[in-house]
């Protein structure tokens, strides 16, 4: 009699496993992020929310565009970059396909690409930032620029997307010459050499090293304050559905999911300017820096 119990125990354990049926094939993402933890959170929340699992492929944002574009590796449903440059690459070379999302129509044109192949996930905006003891000017990019700052800028590396989008902006607003002439001045009034990161501008900035920088907000940065430019210039993290993925569907979801999740929307009196400029000035901007001696 337990025998038989048993067995009727274990069939129906077997029929509860059946009824479940399979698990749903993953939705695979080339991801870079600046903040990794962050990111991986979110996408274990989608998996939460919508039973998909997630495997993510993490690395260098340039690489993994370059992976999409050239269809390298295994078919990516989902690409995340770190910066407008590669995803806008991504979009230019074909790697990409539009996006289903109700969210996406509403957004701000300046965080879309305008054939519906990108969207922003994460937007930074470009600031002037000052230490909390030095008294605070309302200075425009240009004044970083002047004799009076000489000795007193502090810059974060040119390699930054922060810094590198700003550089395009200014491409497209101005054209090379004055452009590279704007840069040249902010490189001759640095007080020490370009910081790695801005983390490490900040804390020269603490300390007394500088009184000015270019700095990306939100921050959170003790001891620096920051406000934005005559111009609202911006910098952002995107994602797009792979034109090639294995699973399209789940690549679909996941990226409609994160942008009802993050809600990407932008309410101010200053028009922001069109993110997908940076990416299409990029080069420029790149060689811009390297001949101004901006690194």
């Amino acid at each position: 009699m337990r025998r038989f119990l048993f067995t009727l125990m274990c069939c129906g354990f077997v029929l509860t496993a059946c009824d479940k049926g399979p698990p749903p094939p993953p939705v695979v993402v080339f991801a870079t992020g600046e903040d990794g933890d962050a990111l991986s959170m979110l996408l274990a929340d989608f998996s939460d929310d919508t039973g998909i699992p997630v495997e993510v492929e993490w690395g260098d944002s340039a690489d993994n565009a370059d992976k999409l574009i050239n269809k390298l590796g295994r078919p990516a449903d989902v690409l995340i970059t770190d910066n407008v440059a590669d995803i806008w690459r991504a979009a230019d070379r074909g790697a990409l396909r539009p996006i289903l999302s109700e969210s996406f129509g509403p957004m701000h044109d300046a965080l879309k690409d305008p054939d519906g192949v990108w969207a922003a996930i994460e937007v930074r905006f470009q600031s002037i930032a000052h230490a909390n003891k030095t008294r605070p000017l309302t200075i425009r990019l240009d004044d970083l620029g002047s004799p009076e700052f000489s000795g007193r800028v502090c810059l974060s590396s040119s390699e930054l997307s922060i810094n590198r989008s700003l550089i395009a902006y200014l491409v497209d607003e101005r054209g090379v010459k004055e452009a590279e002439r704007l840069v040249r001045r902010w490189v001759r009034n640095l007080a020490v050499p370009p910081f790695a990161t801005e983390a490490e501008m900040a804390t020269a900035m603490q300390s007394g090293q500088c009184d000015y920088g270019i700095l990306g907000v939100p921050s959170e940065f003790e001891g620096v304050a920051s406000y934005m430019p005559e111009r609202q210039y911006i910098d952002i993290s995107a994602a797009g559905v792979g034109r090639h993925a294995g699973n399209p569907e789940a690549g679909q979801k996941l990226v409609d999911w994160i942008l009802k999740k993050r809600r990407m929307e932008y309410h101010g009196n200053v028009e922001p300017v069109f993110a997908g400029i940076a990416g299409w000035r990029d080069e420029d901007a790149r060689l811009l820096a390297e001949r101004a001696g901006y690194r």
